[in-house]
């Protein structure tokens, strides 16, 4: 099997970011997304620099966690007027029937998706290996997500995880909402050693994870919190990497599926 190992969310905190490092360097993690419009996007990106041979480094464009890169004054339907993006418990409250459920314009989103693309092609001095959503989606979001994908002519991650030939094991681990006691029963260790045969068999499979380590900027912008240290155990474990071994496993890039 060719096996593509996503984790989501580099940079949304340092600490995350330090985790999915860690992934990489000691794990089966070969792809990640990253968050282009916090704070310290700048040093992390120096943080990942010494990987990109080993790895496809994409984009996770982010609608609803940290500021906005344009402000209120031109996406304010994505925004709070200081700019901090409306969260995506917010989104979806103002999403409804008169709206069609999906209450985003999509120019204002299409532009903040294209700022926080050129902000990584700034950062990198290329494109991103692959365009990813965070989160909050609507047909607007994932339309302004193919649109970005389209322009800068890079895979869109939804088309290989909707591929009916791409084997998924899906995200059903982060079953237990945001109690922290709860999450701490994710395991996605468990869920990998005990995949179905029709899993392990497969010409292509996909595995999406958040491997992180935890901060306290981290407990200020989601709730999706230990389960990032949970994956990044799992990723990590000589289990795990015995089993990608014990299964002649192949672990591949968005790079090399493009080949």
């Amino acid at each position: 099997m060719k096996l593509l190992v996503q984790s989501d969310d580099y940079g949304i905190t340092r600490a995350a970011a330090q985790g999915c490092l860690y992934g990489i360097r000691c794990g089966i993690v070969r792809n990640t997304g990253m968050f282009t419009n916090m704070p310290w996007a700048e040093e992390v990106a120096e943080w990942i620099r010494p990987y990109l041979d080993q790895i496809s480094l994409g984009i996770d464009l982010n609608a609803s966690t940290g500021s906005s890169l344009l402000g209120y004054d031109k996406v304010p339907s994505l925004c709070h007027e200081d700019g901090t993006f409306l969260s995506s418990k917010e989104n979806y409250a103002l999403d409804n029937e008169a709206n069609g459920f999906d209450h985003v314009n999509f120019d204002e989103i299409y532009t903040e998706f294209e700022a926080q693309t050129e902000k990584f092609i700034a950062l990198f001095g290329k494109a991103p290996d692959y365009i990813h959503g965070h989160a909050y989606g609507t047909k607007t979001v994932t339309r302004a997500h193919r649109a970005i994908a389209e322009k800068y002519v890079r895979p869109y991650s939804v088309d290989i995880i909707e591929d009916s030939t791409v084997a998924n094991l899906g995200m059903n681990h982060y079953r237990f909402g945001n109690d922290l006691n709860a999450q701490l029963q994710d395991d996605l260790k468990d869920r990998i050693l005990n995949a179905p045969e029709s899993f392990v068999n497969a010409d292509r499979g996909f595995i999406i994870s958040h491997c992180g380590y935890l901060d306290a900027e981290l407990f200020g912008l989601t709730s999706f919190t230990i389960y990032r240290m949970k994956d990044l155990e799992a990723l990590t474990s000589s289990e795990v990497l015995e089993w990608v071994r014990k299964n002649n496993i192949e672990l591949v890039r968005y790079s090399d599926l493009a080949k």
